[in-house]
């Protein structure tokens, strides 16, 4: 294996990656993969706080601008997923919080992506994961560094 079949190989992941985004959009009831992101960083932190999380702070996870996130919140609410509360103890922060319909359509999405992976890798060593692993945090490293 070489340096460059790896690379080639990132390249196929990132393609399929862009498709699979652009499929996203052609959906038009599932929310999206930046959607999901946010939704999922609220479901972690509804377990440690009540108060949900700012948009800012959901646009830092889901790796997406500030006024993206807030189009993609706003669809969101629609859907009933979300709903903006007023920070208490400051009136001028908005928090994000996930409704139980919200609940709901994250615990579906992971059951559907846990067993897509465990579908897909469940065969594979642990050796061979944990190298995977490994290889996959260099590389991210390769890009944090560009």
């Amino acid at each position: 294996m070489t340096v460059e079949k790896v690379e080639r190989a990132v390249e196929a992941l990132f393609a399929a990656y862009r498709r699979l985004r652009g499929r996203e959009q052609q959906r038009g009831d599932d929310p999206s993969g930046a959607q999901l992101r946010a939704l999922d960083s609220l479901y972690d932190s509804a377990a440690n706080t009540t108060t949900g999380a700012t948009a800012r702070q959901l646009a830092d996870f889901a790796d997406v601008t500030p006024a993206t996130m807030t189009g993609l919140l706003d669809a969101l609410e629609v859907k009933g997923i979300i709903r903006r509360e007023r920070g208490i103890t400051d009136r001028r922060t908005v928090n994000i919080v996930l409704t139980d319909r919200g609940q709901e359509v994250v615990t579906a999405a992971r059951a559907r992506w846990r067993e897509r992976w465990d579908n897909a890798l469940g065969d594979v060593p642990a050796e061979d994961l944990q190298a995977t692993v490994r290889t996959l945090a260099k590389i991210t490293q390769i890009f944090d560094d560009m």
